[in-house]
């Protein structure tokens, strides 16, 4: 079993994998550039995220339901690019389960309003890992792995 957890941003899109069995994890992410047109931008996640099902083949995917502004072409973008991301995950006929940034806090940290640098150093302390020069997006998409994995109480 393999869990996939998706992060999807409108900078940086993350994806964080986690073998429940063996809490080896693996992680990636896209660097999406300003200039990009909008469309360009969601076909760029697309991809992406069917690159990281090819090469990894996961059994079970979880998203992040993004936190809306109050900026609606950013709310607009990011709900593109989540999209995007469901799109490419449900080709390949795999279930998607959302959860919300309060959701993956407190099921983390204990803590549904815990910052950045909780989530992280949790991640990083349960996995192993040193993610120190990575972007926070990719312990968020490992905290959403992780909350998939105690959600299904593995």
């Amino acid at each position: 079993m393999l869990i996939l957890g998706i992060d999807p941003g409108s900078t940086i899109t993350a994806c964080g994998l986690i073998n429940p069995s063996t809490k080896k994890a693996y992680y990636d992410f896209i660097k999406l550039k300003k200039k990009l047109k909008q469309e360009e931008k969601v076909f760029a996640v697309y991809n992406f995220i069917k690159e990281i099902l090819e090469q990894h083949n996961p059994t079970e995917v979880a998203i992040e339901t993004p936190f809306y502004s109050v900026n609606i072409q950013s709310a607009m973008l990011l709900s593109e690019i989540k999209a995007a991301a469901i799109i490419a995950v449900k080709q390949y006929g795999i279930e998607v389960e959302q959860y919300t940034p309060r959701q993956i806090k407190q099921s983390i940290c204990g803590y549904g309003a815990a910052d950045k640098n909780q989530v992280k150093f949790v991640v990083e302390k349960t996995l192993k890992l040193d993610l120190n020069g990575q972007p926070f997006d990719v312990s968020d998409s490992l905290a959403v792995a992780l909350t998939h994995l105690y959600a299904r109480g593995l």
